[in-house]
């Protein structure tokens, strides 16, 4: 019997070492997850910050330029490089420009039957930066932005080209201005829904 009293004794010692070893190590890795994730949230915080002031620097340069683009085309007025990091806590990341539409407005103030319906309530449907990680863990940080009187649209990946333009355009007598994100040499603008 005392042999049997000491195996259950060493067994149960043993079996609670280690359940007091993977609490603690469980512990250990969320607050390590947490941290990493609080700072790769904040490295994209700044890359939001950073990408703002950008679009704010290249509005107001292109702003002293007087080109005016003859009717119904573009002209790219200025340029301006970001020199955004390699990579943020080592992971790849993406950021986007997404533009607010007249159209939000039009879908959010509908009216049926004479009643002011609301389809969706949001916080705020203007202009966004978003920056995210590619790879896991998966963060990611949405930037709104003031109302500006530029269109902003584009995207970056790690690698690619992070070039901010500003092209203005001649639409039909109405001078308008874009501010592309990367490689792209198209802008869409989306007036009316058929």
């Amino acid at each position: 019997m005392k042999g049997i009293s000491r195996f259950i004794t060493y067994s149960f010692t043993i079996l609670l070492g280690f359940i007091i070893l993977t609490v603690f190590t469980t512990l250990i890795y969320g607050y390590y997850d947490q941290v990493s994730k609080s700072n790769i949230r904040s490295s994209l915080k700044q890359i939001c910050v950073q990408t703002f002031f950008g679009i704010v620097n290249l509005y107001n340069r292109g702003m002293e330029n007087d080109l005016i683009p003859d009717n119904s085309t573009a002209a790219v007025i200025h340029k301006i490089d970001l020199n955004y990091p390699d990579s943020i806590s080592g992971k790849e990341f993406e950021v986007y420009l997404i533009s607010s539409s007249e159209i939000w407005n039009t879908i959010k103030n509908i009216t049926i039957d004479g009643k002011i319906v609301n389809i969706k309530e949001e916080i705020n449907s203007g202009s966004k930066i978003i920056a995210n990680t590619i790879d896991k863990p998966s963060v990611s940080f949405e930037y709104n932005l003031p109302n500006m009187p530029v269109i902003i649209q584009g995207k970056f990946s790690s690698g690619d080209n992070q070039t901010l333009s500003l092209i203005r355009y001649n639409n039909n007598g109405t001078i308008e201005h874009v501010v592309i994100l990367g490689n792209s040499d198209l802008f869409i603008r989306l007036n009316t829904i058929n």
